[in-house]
């Protein structure tokens, strides 16, 4: 069993800023150990198995710079990066609570920065992680 949290960020966030908080949180240094996956119009951050925790973080974001739709028929909102936290043998509810954790210290990284997002915890559905507010101007 695999639990992933996901977080949808609805402003425009830098991908690379989204994912150097994402290995801060879940404690992993700031160098290379990590790749990039090209899928066209798509692009995914994510970080190597393998360097002691549990979890694995990936954000995906748009080559082109624009929101996008999601899937609102699975009930996944669009916008302009997501960021997963994906862990292999779920079922334990430490395990679960460590990935709300997880959320709530990316929750804030976002918040501070004044960007709207959204999490799922274990692939459930989507909640509000900030109110909605008047975004900054668009770069």
């Amino acid at each position: 069993m695999t639990t992933t949290t996901t977080i949808v960020v609805q402003d425009r966030v830098d991908a690379y800023d989204l994912f150097a908080a994402a290995r801060t949180v879940l404690g992993l240094p700031l160098d290379g150990r990590w790749h990039l996956a090209d899928y066209g119009r798509i692009h995914m951050l994510q970080t190597l198995p393998d360097q002691g925790m549990p979890a694995l973080a990936s954000v995906h974001f748009p080559v082109n710079g624009q929101a996008q739709p999601g899937e609102p028929d699975a009930g996944v909102p669009g916008g302009y990066a997501l960021l997963a936290f994906t862990t292999d043998g779920g079922g334990d509810p430490g395990i679960r609570r460590w990935h709300r954790d997880l959320a709530s210290r990316t929750g804030a990284w976002l918040t501070s920065r004044r960007l709207r997002w959204t999490v799922s915890h274990a692939d459930g559905p989507f909640t509000t992680g900030y109110a909605p507010h008047t975004p900054a101007v668009p770069r």
